[in-house]
């Protein structure tokens, strides 16, 4: 007999780190650049926020658009499935904003 996988483990293994939720947070608004997500969330590393962009894109969560340019630019946003996680992040959101 198979077992049952857990829904909230695979919800967190969707999202995978503490930075995931943060950048989803900052696509909610609109499609942004890397800098812009850089500047915006602030302490992430350039290396760690490329790791989890590709994670993110990989899980279908965020969209990955290049644009022309030379170097080319790139717009990241929310996917539907990313979008669906907005209700949840913005509790999540406001709680950490009523108990900073």
């Amino acid at each position: 007999m198979a077992k049952k996988r857990c829904p909230l483990q695979v919800f967190l293994n969707e999202l995978g780190g503490k930075w995931s939720l943060v950048i989803l947070w900052h696509l909610t608004e609109e499609k942004t650049g890397f800098n812009d997500l850089k500047k915006t969330i602030g302490p992430i590393s350039a290396k760690v926020l490329s790791e989890k962009l590709k994670e993110l894109k990989k899980a279908k969560l965020i969209t990955r658009k290049t644009l022309g340019g030379n170097p080319p630019h790139v717009k990241y946003g929310l996917t539907k499935k990313g979008k669906s996680l907005l209700p949840i992040i913005k509790i999540l959101h406001d709680w950490g904003e009523e108990n900073l």
